[in-house]
């Protein structure tokens, strides 16, 4: 099962080797271990120890070899599936998710099982991303995946053929009501389409199988989201998961199917990230003590998904619509003028001074969605929209 994994070492910042260090010391294991997120940050954090990577200074280096023990041990068990069998022995079962009968699985979550890609996702479609940095280097990277699990060489050509800097598109953004499953099928046909999914950073598709209807689930219900996401678990994260706290998820090239009659086709690139959970009770990743600095983590997660979103262009972006929204201000209680604020800070910054360009100017096309025009009110005004310019 277990693949390989690419270990961005020359890219990594001391937060996110701290991260990694927070989740596998975490006392809760609830938290850390119900999911696999403790087992996915293992398997990393004994990677980047194996590249001779000196962690002396996160951690006690004789704790290493426990840590190989306890990562060992994680790697057989699922405990998330006794949620749904209380006879099961925790024995890992790949996909269990997609072939299990529990009546605890929701009705809809089965359906949903009809969109699946049975062959799968294939591994430079699964792109992990830990920050912007790494994004950056990536034009500069020389590896195969033959050699380190490296799946960016269609990003490597897209950002060696078209320069980020270089880029000049219109960058027009708009606001718009209506919900993600059926928006994407009013962008025209043979332009690129990049949708942000508000994830949960501890489980494929958040609360997917007990039939939730917030954004996350809300995609997985209407394509083979679900499939990639799983496809993450099982084929690069032994059977656990995580977002890292700083970065995302990039997933090419996903099915939407058209509700209600699912007749009609649409692929969408997915990206999949998480802000913090403010209400403590979720979230994977530790909580910032205060808001300048859960603000100032925040900013750099946005960043990171408009890097990998300009990384994953196709061509020069000229086709690309950008579908953005209101992350991490339902369930998990962020200020949505905070994220709106956030969100103006991280597309207004210049992209190249010479050409007077923003980093919206990478992508043809911004919209920012959602189903309610109390959010979209907030957007317009962090973007001084007039509201007559919603679509």
């Amino acid at each position: 099962m277990s693949s390989l994994l690419y270990i961005p070492i020359e890219s990594l910042q001391r937060e996110d080797i701290e991260s990694l260090v927070k989740l596998c010391l975490n006392d809760d294991t609830d938290r850390v271990d119900l999911f696999g997120g403790r087992k996915v940050a293992l398997k990393y954090l004994l990677k980047i120890h194996a590249t001779d990577f000196d962690l002396s200074s996160y951690i006690d280096i004789t704790q290493i070899t426990r840590l190989e023990d306890h990562f060992n041990k994680l790697k057989q068990f699922d405990f998330f599936r006794r949620e749904f069998d209380r006879t099961y022995d925790n024995k890992l079962e790949s996909y269990w998710e997609l072939e299990s009968k529990s009546s605890k699985i929701d009705e809809k979550a089965k359906s949903a099982r009809q969109f699946m890609n049975k062959e799968g996702f294939q591994p430079e479609q699964l792109k992990i991303y830990f920050n912007s940095k790494e994004i950056d280097n990536i034009p500069h990277t020389k590896v195969t995946f033959n050699t380190t699990g490296f799946v960016d060489g269609d990003a490597r050509d897209y950002m060696s053929n078209y320069p980020i800097f270089e880029r000049k598109n219109e960058g027009q953004i708009n606001t718009k009501q209506g919900r993600v499953e059926n928006v994407i099928f009013d962008i025209p046909p043979g332009k690129q389409v990049i949708v942000l999914d508000f994830a949960d950073e501890r489980m494929p598709g958040g609360f997917f199988l007990y039939g939730a209807t917030t954004q996350e689930e809300t995609i997985c219900y209407n394509s083979d989201t679900y499939q990639a996401l799983l496809d993450l678990k099982y084929n690069r994260f032994d059977g656990g998961f995580f977002i890292p706290e700083f970065g995302c998820l990039y997933i090419k090239h996903v099915q939407f199917f058209k509700p209600p009659a699912f007749k009609q086709r649409r692929i969408v690139d997915i990206v999949a990230a998480a802000c913090y959970d403010l209400t403590g009770r979720h979230g994977l990743h530790e909580t910032p003590h205060s808001a300048e600095a859960i603000e100032f983590n925040t900013k750099k997660k946005l960043e990171t998904i408009i890097a990998a979103a300009q990384a994953n262009t196709e061509g020069n972006g000229e086709n690309t619509y950008l579908i953005l929204g209101p992350i991490g201000c339902g369930a998990f209680k962020n200020k949505l003028e905070s994220i709106a604020k956030l969100w103006a800070e991280v597309l207004l910054k210049p992209l190249d001074p010479n050409l007077n360009t923003q980093q919206r100017h990478a992508f043809q096309h911004i919209w920012f969605l959602s189903g309610t025009d109390q959010k979209l009110r907030v957007f317009e005004r962090a973007f001084n929209l007039d509201t007559d310019q919603r679509l």
